[in-house]
């Protein structure tokens, strides 16, 4: 490890405040920084058993940072490149007929090992470390503030710095860590991706950090704990081991495998006792029949880290062994290092446990620790947008809904509907043409609503989320928004407009009725509206396309806001009259009569206002009563061959039935 370039272990580099995962920072003259992931007191256990090569790889280590810009890129120095000589990468690029799995194409693209960029949570990119500039370009048309995470090598060795963005850079505020221990599956080995091992995705799941401490080709001994006194300053929220083969493979007895763990696993329930720890048995191997030195079957070590486990109160056992197909493709080499799809498997096995369990001791104080940091006002909300820290806290709460994957599935499918070789009326569609249709489908939903038909219903709404989504992917087309935007949008309007629900991160306000809610309501909105820009009129808001009686009342009611109103009700009664009288006295059929018609009209709107009525529903439920009692005539007599006296004498009889 001797390099006539090294200056000194840093902690005051400008890379550091980003850099997650690693102990120390070993920096060069060039500026670039090497993040060390064990102390040197292990490194130099794992240069005396041969596995230094390994350990000096930069598994699990992350550059994590937010930026509204769109477009990163830091300098890159390979110190430990792949071996192209190398049986197991030979096996990985060129793919095997015997065994099923697929070559996973050139070194270049970062197949077997490279660096990954997941901004917002998502993948962006995975690209093969370089020697130069790396620069990675993601879309944010709206300069918010995204978390990026530069996920480095699991295998190789790199160096990094001088970090930089078209836009602002800030670090992410730490988080509780995952501690990973195990070896090659652990630490990433030939999976590709590094954010696609399994702990990387326990560790995003979970909203931890991740501290990979695991080495391929390891077997487990106490020695390899070395300098582990120093974690219990600042213990892990989560432990998990992951138990390869390698024990059962090369050391000669079931006692001294057994003996070796014992000795492992009680120092590490020793130093975090009230850390939850996951033991993760070995996954199935193709060649679990051969015979081994020590005389067991692969299925022995579950067994046996049951008994051990069973030891510390704080571990738990999971069974790799019959948790994940013994499916030679799921396997990179074929054999026995897992690939991503199988990673993702191994993950949520582990996760699946977690919750089985409950983890009551790592749940309530991440949401002790989460409750205080969104509502006090730690580091962390510092960096959060306030419906970030919203969100976050109502995450917390009980039954709080999780993710929903159905509506991203129908995103896809609309998505598809448009693409070129898709569906040619989808594709045909503007916003103009299909203007209609999205009025319809909300008519038909409160017909299910009216119906109280919750199957109808049910359908209905989907039928007018179809429209929105249709809207939103014509829009994302063109470069205008996307459905993402309206999404945010709405939410950012709704927290800024309910601050009495969401208190001073939405601003101030209580409110105790309903009607306190809505002058809340039109208070803020009011406020959006007064940023020097042209300031609505009162009655710009109010939608030229809604039904006349409805536009009428919301009409009359913004007005009566502002004092433009009657006393009572008798008042309007008054208007009333003296609007029929104006209708009578204009001649029949006249442009003047149809006039006057709707003045009396929209004075009944206001009757119906002043009186705490709903002009559209009454009218509506009038409609309804009215088709009602025409179908009970219709099933009682012919209504063609019935004069006007029959037809009304028929209608009192159904009424008077009611």
């Amino acid at each position: 490890m001797a390099n006539a370039n090294v200056v000194a272990m840093s902690t005051n580099h400008s890379l550091a405040p980003y850099v997650r995962g690693a102990v120390q920072l070993e920096e060069f003259a060039d500026g670039l920084v090497l993040p060390h992931r064990f102390f040197p007191e292990q490194m130099d256990h794992f240069e005396d058993i041969g596995r230094y090569d390994r350990a000096y790889a930069t598994a699990g280590v992350v550059i994590d940072f937010a930026t509204d810009g769109t477009e990163v890129s830091l300098d890159c120095r390979i110190l430990r490149p792949l071996n192209p000589k190398h049986v197991l990468y030979k096996t990985v690029m060129e793919g095997s007929t015997n065994n099923g799995v697929r070559p996973f194409g050139t070194a270049e693209e970062g197949n077997v090992d490279g660096i990954d960029i997941v901004v917002a949570g998502r993948n962006i990119a995975t690209i093969a470390p370089v020697d130069g500039e790396l620069r990675f370009a993601f879309e944010n048309r709206l300069h918010e503030e995204l978390e990026v995470r530069i996920y480095l090598p699991s295998i190789m060795t790199v160096a990094v710095g001088n970090l930089r963005t078209n836009g602002s850079l800030k670090p992410v505020p730490a988080r509780g860590y995952l501690l990973a221990l195990g070896d090659s599956i652990t630490q990433g080995f030939i999976c590709g991706n590094p954010s696609a091992g399994f702990p990387a995705q326990i560790a995003s799941t979970m909203g931890l950090d991740l501290v990979n401490q695991a080495v391929a080709g390891h077997v487990f001994d106490e020695a390899a704990l070395g300098s582990f006194s120093l974690w219990r300053k600042e213990q892990p929220e989560l432990i998990v081991v992951a138990y390869g083969t390698n024990d059962w493979a090369h050391k000669r007895s079931s006692e001294g495998i057994e003996g070796d763990a014992v000795a492992y696993l009680d120092r590490l329930s020793w130093y975090f006792p009230k850390v939850p720890i996951y033991v993760l048995s070995p996954l199935w191997r193709v060649d679990e029949h051969e015979p081994k030195q020590c005389g067991v079957p692969l299925t022995w070590m579950h067994q046996m880290l049951g008994r051990v486990c069973s030891r510390n109160v704080n571990m738990h056992v999971v069974d790799g062994y019959h948790g994940i197909p013994k499916d030679p493709s799921l396997f990179s080499d074929g054999r026995l290092h897992p690939g991503p799809a199988c990673m993702s498997m191994v993950a949520d096995l582990l996760l699946e446990a977690m919750c089985a369990d409950s983890m009551d001791l790592l749940i309530a104080k991440r949401v002790e620790r989460r409750i205080a940091g969104a509502v006090v006002g730690s580091s962390t909300s510092d960096f959060l947008s306030p419906e970030a820290q919203v969100d976050r806290t109502i995450s917390l709460l009980d039954n709080s809904p999780e993710q929903h994957p159905e509506f991203d599935r129908l995103v896809r499918t609309i998505w598809r509907l448009r693409q070129p070789d898709g569906c040619p009326w989808d594709r045909e569609q503007t916003h103009a043409s299909i203007t209609k249709n999205m009025v319809e489908e909300a008519y038909e939903a409160v017909e299910a609503i009216a119906q109280n038909d919750e199957g109808h219903l049910r359908e209905e709404l989907g039928d007018v989320l179809e429209q929105v989504l249709l809207h939103s992917q014509i829009a994302d087309d063109e470069g205008a928004f996307s459905i993402d935007d309206v999404c945010r949008e709405l939410n950012q309007k709704l927290i800024r407009r309910h601050p009495h629900v969401f208190g001073s991160l939405a601003g101030d306000g209580q409110a105790r009725t309903a009607e306190e809610v809505l002058d809340i309501w039109e208070s803020v909105k009011r406020t959006e509206h007064g940023d020097g820009g042209d300031v609505p009129g009162l009655l710009d808001s109010v939608p030229v396309s809604l039904p006349a009686l409805m536009q009428a009342q919301k009409i009359s009611k913004r007005a009566a806001k502002a004092g433009f109103e009657w006393d009572t009700v008798e008042d309007v009664w008054e208007k009333v009259a003296e609007e029929r009288a104006e209708f009578k006295a204009e001649k029949p059929g006249t442009p003047e009569a149809a006039e006057e018609f709707g003045d009396l009209l929209f004075a009944l709107v206001n009757v119906a206002r002043k009186s705490g009525i709903d002009a559209e529903e009454a009218l509506a439920a009038s409609n309804r009563k009215f088709r009602r009692r025409w179908k009970a005539m219709e099933s009682r007599s012919d209504l063609s061959e019935l004069d006007t006296a029959a037809l009304n004498r028929l209608w009192d009889e159904v009424k008077s039935s009611e």
